[in-house]
């Protein structure tokens, strides 16, 4: 049995809760401002300014009281509070949580809990407890489970979290038990405390490591952060590799994870690119396979860095090189330049980058017969354009108080996401995963290579893509404008992450598909990348970004964002008989690649071959 710090703080759990009390404290400014706009409230408009003013209120009781701990409003803490006291088998209660660091009952604060633990009089949530808690929190916000609303109560005695059954004492928060979603997030809870129990022992050992692996001075000093939902994924992740419960390795095998679930091993420079793209070593047994999906990225990636001839630009400074017309010396630069020229029979040549675009996005340009994406383009603009339209809507609806427009357009949303999903999942099958990995290696190589200060000098360049202008211009017949490829670069890897890291959403035919509240209050944290695990006002700001770069006017937005029909497509490559695939020949490439209706690439150019 694994000894974890008791003070052990939870980030992603303390963010949620400054979040939500920003949230409430924003719809509170709304409805004094209504108030002062003489504006004639709904019934269900003064119900929920009821509500939110008694929540804040209670709040604010709370802090000023010494004998409970600060009430926490984050609606998925709370409810899972409140099953885990009443379900989950719990050897101490649990209270509140004090900026992320779980607090016993009996406690108020973290503060008190340190005085205790010095006193050597703490009676606190044991080690398991701990584990079990956190777990059971991360597999929730993991599988992205909305939870009730929740509402003041009458407290039971001194229990904070504790609903009265007789004589109250005060108020306490507490989950809606009217709210329609109680009974799906109750559903969603039995789900995975069951999962946390499965994994037995294994759960504490894994975070304690997480622990010291979040501890900053690696002495226990400094309180230890750790994410309830990488520790979840982390989990999920070795129960995928099959590890054992006494694996004499389990740092390495937890680090591994770690290493996935934060992408880590790309060099820096992709970062300042803010082209992060994923780790596509794992594959899940699903009608829509997050991995196939989450391939994607590198190849709009490849795709945009097509465009730019940036392959080309490096194939020709190698040429230069190798004939003695590039001002390099023996160094670094004329290393990568040599490594590069060595490597050429090993990577996928041009007219390859162009099948696996066709097969992967419907870019013309690939060779006959291939299984040519031919519905991307549609199904890609509009799930794109349906979450721009549901979010204007929603702003809308918020000004003239209008609530069903909204709830209809998050399934429209929901539709959308489905079936661009189903139909990346369908095409990212088979070689698409080499490829995708290949293709990313090769663009951080890329990067690092033309950011080289020997190659900049020799061009008299202050970055890469000075480089790629200039040799474009002067030896390619041209160049493009790089700033707009490396934003719907950007922007098509955050929308693949985002589809890839929520297909139990996109899956779920109840509760949000975008939540409002993480849009208009994102989550700012330093550590956080959108190309890596975007959250959905990453998704929002990437699809305007990629309408405002491919020049799609409001009523091509309105128009896409309808709904259609799906087109009919199957779980997984299915062969089909000769002679459909010879007539299909025939008919030859009639992909659109990723424009808005245009053909070939976004700017409407014709493919050049």
């Amino acid at each position: 049995m694994a000894i974890i710090n008791i003070f052990t703080r939870f980030g992603d759990i303390a963010r949620r809760e400054v979040r939500e009390l920003d949230r409430l404290n924003y719809q509170k400014r709304k409805f004094e401002k209504m108030e002062e706009d003489k504006r004639i409230f709904s019934e269900s408009d003064a119900k929920e300014k009821k509500r939110v003013e008694d929540i804040l209120s209670e709040i604010q009781a709370s802090i000023k009281s010494k004998n409970k701990p600060v009430e926490v409003c984050d609606p998925l803490f709370v409810a899972t509070r409140t099953l885990l006291n009443e379900q989950g088998g719990l050897s101490i209660r649990l209270a509140s949580h004090d900026e992320g660091v779980l607090l016993p009952a009996g406690l108020n604060s973290m503060e008190a809990m340190r005085k205790a633990f010095e006193a050597n009089s703490l009676i606190g949530l044991l080690s398991a407890d701990i584990a079990f808690i956190s777990l059971t929190t991360g597999l929730l916000l993991a599988d992205g489970v909305t939870a009730p609303a929740i509402a003041v109560v009458d407290q039971e005695g001194s229990e904070i979290g504790v609903k009265a059954k007789g004589n109250p004492n005060g108020k306490t928060l507490y989950p809606d038990e009217n709210d329609p979603q109680y009974r799906e997030f109750t559903r969603s809870f039995f789900a995975a405390l069951g999962e946390a129990r499965s994994y037995g022992d294994l759960a504490e050992r894994v975070l304690a490591i997480l622990a010291g692996e979040g501890d900053p001075d690696g002495f226990g000093g400094v309180r230890p952060n750790v994410k309830a939902e990488e520790f979840a994924k982390v989990m999920r992740g070795l129960k995928n590799s099959k590890i054992p419960q006494d694996e004499p390795q389990l740092r390495r095998r937890v680090n591994e994870q770690l290493n996935k679930i934060q992408n880590v091993g790309s060099e820096d420079s992709i970062a300042d690119l803010a082209i992060d793209l994923p780790d596509l070593d794992t594959l899940f047994d699903h009608t829509i396979v997050a991995e196939n999906v989450r391939v994607m990225g590198p190849m709009i990636c490849a795709a945009m860095f097509e465009e730019l001839k940036v392959f080309q630009v490096v194939d020709r400074i190698v040429e230069q090189f190798q004939h003695g017309m590039l001002p390099i010396g023996p160094g670094e630069a004329g290393k990568r330049l040599y490594n590069y020229w060595r490597e050429a029979p090993n990577r996928m040549s041009e007219q390859e980058r162009r099948n696996f675009a066709a097969i992967t996005l419907g870019v013309p340009g690939g060779e006959p017969g291939a299984l040519v994406n031919r519905e991307f383009n549609d199904l890609w603009l509009r799930f794109v354009s349906s979450v721009s339209s549901f979010v204007r809507q929603n702003e809308v609806d918020q000004l003239l108080r209008a609530r069903t427009p909204s709830a209809i357009s998050q399934q429209q949303v929901r539709k959308a996401a489905r079936d661009l999903a189903g139909n990346l999942s369908l095409h990212g099958y088979g070689m698409a995963h080499y490829a995708g990995r290949e293709l990313q290696a090769q663009i951080v190589g890329i990067i690092s290579l033309l950011g080289d200060r020997e190659i900049l000098g020799a061009y008299g360049a202050r970055d890469m893509w000075q480089v790629v202008d200039q040799v474009a211009t002067y030896e390619l017949g041209g160049a493009r404008t790089s700033s707009r490829y490396r934003t719907l670069a950007t922007c098509g890897t955050i929308i693949t992450a985002w589809l890839a890291n929520n297909i139990a959403r996109i899956n779920n035919p109840t509760g949000a598909i975008i939540d409002m509240a993480s849009v208009r209050f994102p989550d700012n944290a330093p550590d956080h990348r959108a190309t890596v695990n975007p959250n959905d006002y990453d998704l929002v700001n990437a699809c305007e970004l990629w309408l405002a770069d491919t020049a799609t006017s409001d009523s091509q937005v309105e128009e896409m964002a309808q709904p259609r029909e799906a087109p009919q497509m199957t779980s997984k490559p299915i062969p089909i008989p000769a002679m459909a695939r010879q007539m299909l020949d025939d008919i030859g490439d009639i992909g659109l690649g990723l424009g808005v209706g245009r053909p070939a690439w976004p700017n409407g150019s014709a493919v050049r071959h």
